[in-house]
């Protein structure tokens, strides 16, 4: 079952595109580093090497995969986190699979202005505005915004779907 729902997003999907948020992107960028790293690091500790994988496997098969800046922002904020030691090499590995991603701007006043924006933030509202202009697929690890994006009528995968596979 789990398996055709996802199949069914990525042919629908696969070329308008996925977008990731916060927190998946960040264990995309980390398990893309060093997939050993994913339990050490404590933005990363509660996925597995196969939550990576399952995850690259599937994004990577979308012709786009979609950022907003908040969600940059946000990725950067928690990277720094990232031991010393490992940070720089973290950053050499993260720009380019960055670099290819394509990113959505939407304008500060409109996310203030939307309801959702009191409810789930500048980051999850950027998202919702990505995901309905953009026409395209969610993936997330968050059950509150998992529901919030369900409701607004927005295509939206959690995580636990593609563990289920």
């Amino acid at each position: 079952m789990k398996g055709s729902f996802l199949s069914k997003c990525l042919t629908k999907y696969k070329r308008t595109g996925v977008l990731l948020d916060t927190n998946l992107l960040l264990l995309y960028l980390v398990g893309y580093y060093d997939p050993n790293y994913i339990k050490k690091f404590k933005r990363t500790f509660k996925y597995s090497i196969e939550d990576f994988y399952f995850l690259k496997d599937y994004i990577e098969r979308f012709d786009k995969i979609i950022i907003t800046p908040q969600v940059l922002a946000e990725i950067w904020n928690f990277a720094e986190k990232i031991e010393v030691g490992r940070f720089g090499g973290f950053l050499i590995s993260s720009i380019p699979q960055i670099a290819y991603m394509s990113e959505n701007y939407i304008e500060k006043d409109r996310i203030i202005s939307e309801q959702s924006f009191h409810y789930i933030g500048v980051t999850d509202t950027s998202v919702i505005l990505t995901a309905k202009a953009l026409k395209c697929l969610v993936l997330t690890d968050d059950f509150r915004s998992y529901i919030y994006y369900e409701n607004n009528k927005i295509e939206v995968i959690n995580i636990n779907h593609l563990r289920q596979i």
